[in-house]
């Protein structure tokens, strides 16, 4: 199959212009599918850089954006099959393409296999996570992934958005919420859906990335703007034997998601409900 078919690249801006330069520089040599840069204007020289990389595409955002809206954007441009979020500041440690493209061309794919993350000493940080609810605050447990290329676990969302997505499948799923302001509640809530809604998200050191410059890869999960919808969604379902039933959550609440998210879409498609999800998760049953 043709490159161009299968598989786009996304690269995040999020360093310096020669991070950038030398990022692309790497993809063209290394891996020259359809490579799009999504990075915000005024920050680069778009036309020097489109002078000097003829088939890069430029997503440029008239003003700040998060995490979730910038991969929604390379979504909806690449016509690709699969897209690779990876970042300016990162590389690329080990892509076992082979591997990769197989087990997402299974028809019982998951949605997205999600990046294992190295800091600037090579170590290996605590990217897997697993759902937990503490009293009313989601608080996902983190663990060390298992470095074995064929051992595939299941994780809850992708740390940063770092990963390979199933494109079709995540348009089906309706992208990140672009009214979440934060890239932590974006990544949580789009990984909660995705598993609610039956399907799942891997995660197998033949996706590696490795952050060059920080010695700690540590994510900002502080309330933000929004929070509230990615609780409301995840935790306003509950299964009654064979049927879904609407509760709203008696935590944090939004009452537009509850209307338009909850009672329209998530209780007459939701495969199981987040207790559920934790149960079947501790026993191995996913």
């Amino acid at each position: 199959m043709h490159s161009t078919e299968v598989l786009a690249v996304g690269i995040l801006d999020s360093s310096s212009v020669q991070d950038l330069m030398e990022t692309l520089d790497w993809y063209v040599q290394n891996m020259n599918h359809s490579l799009h840069v999504i990075t915000q204007e005024g920050k680069l020289d778009i036309p020097a850089l489109q002078k000097r990389y003829k088939d890069v595409t430029f997503l440029v955002f008239a003003g700040n954006a998060f995490t979730g809206e910038k991969i929604n954007a390379l979504a909806n441009e690449c016509q690709t099959n699969l897209f690779l979020v990876v970042r300016s500041d990162v590389i690329l440690a080990r892509f076992n393409g082979q591997l990769l493209l197989s087990k997402m061309s299974e028809s019982d794919h998951p949605a997205a296999f999600c990046a294992v993350v190295a800091n600037a000493y090579r170590e290996i940080i605590p990217c897997l996570r697993i759902p937990r609810l503490i009293g009313k605050e989601l608080d996902p447990e983190s663990d060390f992934p298992i470095l074995d290329e064929q051992q595939i676990q299941h994780t809850l969302y992708p740390l940063m958005c770092l990963g390979l997505y199933d494109r079709a499948l995540f348009q089906r799923l309706r992208g990140f919420d672009e009214e979440i302001h934060s890239e932590y509640y974006q990544a949580l809530d789009w990984g909660l859906r995705c598993h609610l809604l039956g399907y799942d998200l891997a995660m197998s050191s033949s996706l590696l990335m490795q952050f060059t410059d920080r010695e700690s890869v540590i994510e900002d999960r502080s309330d933000c703007k929004g929070y509230e919808r990615c609780y409301t969604k995840a935790l306003s379902v509950h299964q009654m034997g064979e049927r879904n039933i609407v509760k709203k959550f008696k935590g944090p609440f939004d009452k537009a998601a509850y209307q338009n998210e909850v009672k329209k879409r998530m209780v007459w498609l939701q495969k199981r409900d987040f207790s559920t999800l934790v149960e079947q998760w501790k026993e191995g049953k996913l």
